[in-house]
């Protein structure tokens, strides 16, 4: 049985029902909220920072300003937006503060063209209550990036919210190459400043603001998971002959293999010339590869040969062709393989089929039930063995079992 993984609204693939207990702490340690639903077989996840809700506006406590630029400061804001969003913030853009009495975090912003700087600067203003390590070497760091100047203020306001405030201020540029130059570069490294402030504790959780695609190897994919793999920013019309940059489908490693095992039971019934000695047990086939095994032939050595009989729900060739023919159906079961199985098994040797084509699927167990094994002439001192092999010539395995019957016959003192 199988669980859905769903991220938000969508769906990203499947996990084996035995690895829910493993997956949930795994994902909780990458800092996903991780929420089971046995009764509808799925479970949910969600990033570290779903939920959380940031506030982004202009700093309306600068009056008007003829070097200021709104229309670009609204821009760098949204795309803010868009980065946020992306990792399950809920992002609230807007011009008035009476929300940001509910928001976890608020970031004012403001943009300025200066005549008579040369090198752009950045100033982040804080209080003591919004601002980690983390925060402030991320801002250090991606300015020193850009060659843009920066400073750190923390300063006293009358509120407990967690706040941000930036001005950047940057020489003259003509406003269609602001973006290029600078502005999607603040953008980001706004955005990577406000994450770091969140995940500062917790440095693995920061895992969980990337795609879902970044773990699409962990989930067996269906063709319909509703991910969108196209940018976020990107929202022209495609051209024709235009190439198309999507997430590159994982390749995923074939295995055929399986497990063979016996369990059986001993039965000893004591007589007054020797004792009887039977077995009764089971092969089993387990597929622990990733494809589908097909016709199974199985091999049982015995030795010595001559003490040995085995018999069970096994039917000769021609009684399976027979009950087959008169069914009209598919016959399940097993079947001795070759016409002259009673001769093998003298040698040493019993060869067993399916009577019909078997599949056995991944995860899947196919058993030979019902095994009976006589010991017809005990013989003091001497070791009785049973091994069991498998072949699936399709796929051209060859597996032995991984335990064998072993008895030790002892005389009496």
């Amino acid at each position: 049985m199988d669980f859905r993984v769903e991220v938000g609204n969508k769906e990203a693939g499947t996990i084996p029902y035995e690895s829910l207990p493993a997956f949930t702490y795994l994902f909780r340690e990458l800092g996903f909220d991780v929420q089971p639903d046995t009764e509808n077989h799925k479970v949910h996840l969600s990033s570290a920072l779903h939920g959380k809700r940031i506030i982004l506006s202009s700093d309306q406590d600068i009056k008007h300003n003829t070097f200021r630029k709104n229309l670009l400061e609204r821009k760098v804001l949204e795309y803010i937006q868009t980065f946020l969003s992306a990792c399950g913030v809920k992002v609230i853009l807007m011009d008035e503060k009476k929300e940001s009495e509910r928001a976890d975090f608020h970031v004012y912003l403001s943009l300025f063209e200066i005549p008579v700087i040369k090198e752009p600067i950045l100033e982040l203003i804080h209080n003591s209550k919004s601002s980690n390590k983390k925060l402030l070497d991320i801002f250090h760091y991606e300015c020193t990036k850009t060659g843009t100047k920066f400073k750190s203020n923390e300063v006293v306001r009358g509120t407990n919210n967690p706040f941000i405030n930036i001005q950047i201020m940057y020489p003259v540029i003509a406003d269609e190459d602001f973006w290029e130059k600078f502005g999607e570069k603040y953008a980001m490294s706004i955005t990577i400043g406000i994450l770091a402030r969140f995940q500062e504790s917790s440095p693995l959780s920061v895992l969980s603001l990337v795609p879902i695609e970044f773990f699409s190897n962990m989930f067996v994919h269906s063709e319909n998971t509703g991910l969108n793999l196209e940018p976020v920013m990107q929202k022209e019309k495609r051209l024709p002959g235009k190439k198309r940059f999507l997430l590159k489908k994982p390749t995923s490693i074939k295995r055929n293999e399986a497990e063979v095992f016996l369990d059986y039971h001993i039965f000893i019934e004591e007589l007054e010339e020797r004792n009887k000695i039977k077995l009764i047990g089971n092969l089993h086939i387990k597929n622990i590869g990733t494809e589908i095994l097909r016709n199974p032939v199985i091999c049982l050595r015995s030795t010595p040969s001559e003490s040995i009989k085995i018999s069970g729900q096994i039917l000769p060739p021609n009684v399976a062709e027979t009950l087959g023919v008169m069914k009209n159906e598919e016959t399940k079961g097993w079947r001795y393989m070759n016409d002259e199985w009673f001769e093998e098994m003298e040698k040493g040797e019993t060869w067993i089929c399916p009577i019909q084509s078997k599949n056995i699927n991944p995860r899947q167990t196919e058993s030979l039930t019902n095994l009976q094994i006589s010991v017809l002439q005990p013989v003091d001192n001497s070791n009785i063995r049973v091994e069991a092999f498998v072949f699936f010539k399709e796929q051209n395995l060859e597996i032995s079992s991984s335990n064998q019957i072993s008895l030790l016959l002892t005389k009496k003192q």
